[in-house]
């Protein structure tokens, strides 16, 4: 499953950003055991199988100088997550 948003960049443009979730077995079993929140979490540790959370993938953005932290904090869904995570990237 890929989800996908849009924010300005710094040069007036706009850039995507994803969420990518990979039904990997331990995502498999986290949903039949309904543990929804938690697969949030199988993804952020599981890059290694092409998973990123949104969250992620703006703290990429912005440590690649692509985007304004107060951007990608505005577009965040969990901004106080991404804001410990960009604490000493800018």
């Amino acid at each position: 499953m890929i989800s996908q948003g849009l924010i300005k960049t710094v040069n007036g443009k706009r850039a995507s950003y994803h969420d990518v979730l990979i039904n990997t077995d331990a995502c498999k079993d986290y949903i039949l055991r309904g543990k929804l929140d938690e697969i949030e979490s199988i993804m952020a540790r599981s890059g290694f199988d092409g998973m990123i959370t949104a969250n992620q993938y703006l703290a990429n953005l912005v440590s690649a100088g692509k985007v304004y932290p107060e951007e990608a904090l505005a577009a965040s869904l969990r901004p106080g997550e991404l804001a410990q995570t960009l604490r000493g990237r800018t």
